[in-house]
């Protein structure tokens, strides 16, 4: 019997996934947990149209990331943190604190997963980090300067 899993089910199926089970298992147990329910031609038709509408907004927001990160381009952001007198850092600058200082400098939001660091950054000065989307990826200069508290 084909049904639509309304749920994960462990080793069987995961949620939206049309699959064949057997007609006992599906009676006794997918039906009643409501896990799952028959897959008719008109529920197959509704979940592909879910399926696709989601893939479009997927995309959408690929681009809209993709120019965010392509308006980044050689610019530069400056994060103020507390610093020995020696440029040592009390606190590393993190993927976070540059998504912050983009928010805060040029009113963009990227995601954090977006900001690619190599290392913490942990001493004052200019750093390059790489801002990435799936089809763009750029260089900014992130300037740490020591604030005084």
């Amino acid at each position: 019997m084909k049904v639509i899993f309304l749920k994960d089910v462990r080793r069987v199926g995961r949620a939206g996934e049309i699959k064949d089970v057997a007609d006992g298992y599906a009676a006794n147990f997918l039906f009643p947990t409501k896990s799952a329910e028959p897959a008719t031609a008109q529920k197959v038709e509704q979940i592909a149209q879910q399926k696709q509408a989601a893939a479009e907004a997927a995309r959408k927001e690929e681009e809209v990331l993709g120019n965010k990160v392509a308006a980044l381009s050689g610019k530069k952001v400056t994060i103020p943190v507390r610093a020995t007198p020696k440029g040592g850092l009390f606190k590393t600058v993190l993927a976070k604190d540059v998504v912050k200082a983009i928010l805060g400098e040029h009113a963009l939001h990227i995601p954090e997963e977006s900001v690619a660091l190599e290392n913490p950054i942990k001493t004052i000065g200019d750093h390059i980090v790489h801002v990435v989307a799936k089809n763009k990826k750029v260089e900014m200069t992130v300037t740490v300067v020591a604030s005084v508290i």
